[in-house]
């Protein structure tokens, strides 16, 4: 099951869409709520669910709404719109959905390409088969109060040895990025009223390419 924070509804909605400009600014502000964090399943499955529509999910006080895990398909069910599997990391399962149904792929995607994102969908769940090792990358999310990926992309890994590099960059990342906070935090942090904004924005932007960079080493 899902972690919910002690704290009201209304008080956390007052905290992230509160009147003042510079505290909604903060909140998203946070380098990685925009790129794939490297987790694994212990780690995913014990975030932190602030209640919103649509929730949000923080990790040490950071905001995450992509995620990318390494493990084996333990777990495979079929259905005409989507293809639900579990992935097996060694620290737990974290279940995913690939979505076959074209209408949702376009509403949550955006995207105009409907054909394509369509034909790439179901190729990408003829390759999840038992017994796979597989690298998923996605959204996260809910589904019956329990924690998910929503598939983006998912290709089976040929090294046997990508599951055990994952846990390695999990490591690496966690210490040398994600547990690194910064100056602007979710939820309720502000601007110091002193400080430059331009500044402010700066050093976000170098957090951002330092993750960048960090996850291209060993790609």
């Amino acid at each position: 099951m899902y972690m919910v924070e002690n704290i009201s509804y209304y008080r956390y909605k007052n905290l992230i869409f509160g009147s003042d400009p510079k505290q909604i600014k903060a909140t998203t502000m946070d380098p990685i709520q925009t790129v794939h964090v490297k987790l694994m399943a212990s780690d995913l499955l014990s975030l932190t669910v602030w209640p919103s529509n649509p929730p949000c999910f923080t990790r040490k006080g950071r905001p995450i709404s992509r995620a990318e895990t390494v493990g084996m398909v333990v777990s495979r069910e079929h259905k005409d719109k989507f293809l639900r599997f579990l992935v097996d990391d060694g620290s737990g399962c974290i279940p995913c959905i690939l979505w076959l149904n074209h209408h949702y792929l376009t509403f949550h995607d955006g995207s105009s390409n409907l054909e394509l994102m369509a034909e790439m969908a179901l190729k990408q769940s003829e390759i999840v088969q038992l017994g796979e090792l597989v690298r998923v990358r996605g959204r996260i999310t809910i589904y019956r109060g329990m924690l998910q990926i929503t598939v983006r992309d998912v290709v089976v890994e040929r090294d046997p040895n990508a599951e055990v590099l994952h846990w390695l960059d999990c490591i690496r990342l966690s210490k040398q990025c994600y547990d690194l906070l910064p100056a602007a935090a979710l939820p309720g942090s502000v601007l110091n009223p002193h400080q430059d904004g331009s500044d402010q924005e700066s050093r976000e932007l170098g957090l951002l390419f330092q993750a960048k960079s960090l996850n291209e080493e060993k790609q």
